[in-house]
């Protein structure tokens, strides 16, 4: 029987590799989205300025702007980086936030100097590294299921008792009576010899 630990190992290593293929997808991704010369979709980021000056209009709270979704966008957007980057890890998963980090302030950077339809602006880097945060948090999570279950598949499955059939039991005046004609006495049914011995 495999132990705990190998078992958990080869969960956790076919985890590693779907991680590992998703974070050079999503960073793919991403890297076009940040250093395309303009905005990705200008015409749908005006629809839904118009769409939210329209729910302000009908009772939708000011505070939900066009900065908080484009804030939560960025949150967004960097959650799978930390999610598959620290699955991808092997070991100290953390530093996948750091450098998630980094990674966001060099966008911004190359957006501020090299790209003048794009602006780049410490906020976005707060929201990216949160996003890495809850994504590095929710890997976290995952592998602690992944170890507790791979603990519950060592452990052997108890299979119920089976229950005695009584009508699989010899009658006891029909054993009486074969020991008799046998020449071996009288013989006790099982019961008598059950509560002898109880």
């Amino acid at each position: 029987m495999a132990s705990p630990t190998a078992t958990a190992d080869r969960l956790l290593h076919r985890i590693r590799v779907a991680s590992a293929v998703l974070l050079v997808t999503f960073c793919s991704v991403i890297a076009v989205i940040t250093f395309w010369p303009g905005p990705p979709d200008p015409s749908g980021q005006d629809a839904l300025k118009t769409f939210l000056a329209q729910a302000h209009a009908t009772g939708l709270p000011r505070w939900f702007s066009f900065g908080k979704v484009e804030f939560a966008a960025n949150v967004l957007m960097f959650v799978p980086i930390g999610l598959f980057g620290a699955l991808a890890l092997p070991s100290r998963r953390w530093l996948i936030v750091p450098s998630a980090i980094v990674a966001s302030a060099t966008i911004e950077i190359a957006q501020a100097l090299s790209l003048p339809d794009r602006v780049g602006t410490p906020r976005d880097v707060i929201s990216n590294g949160l996003g890495a945060i809850i994504g590095y948090l929710a890997a976290c999570w995952i592998v602690r299921v992944a170890e507790h279950r791979a603990w519950l598949r060592t452990i052997p499955k108890v299979r119920p008792a089976r229950s005695v059939d009584s009508r699989a039991l010899p009658d006891p005046a029909a054993a009486a009576t074969a020991a008799k004609q046998l020449g071996l006495g009288t013989a006790r049914p099982y019961d008598e010899v059950s509560r002898v011995k109880a």
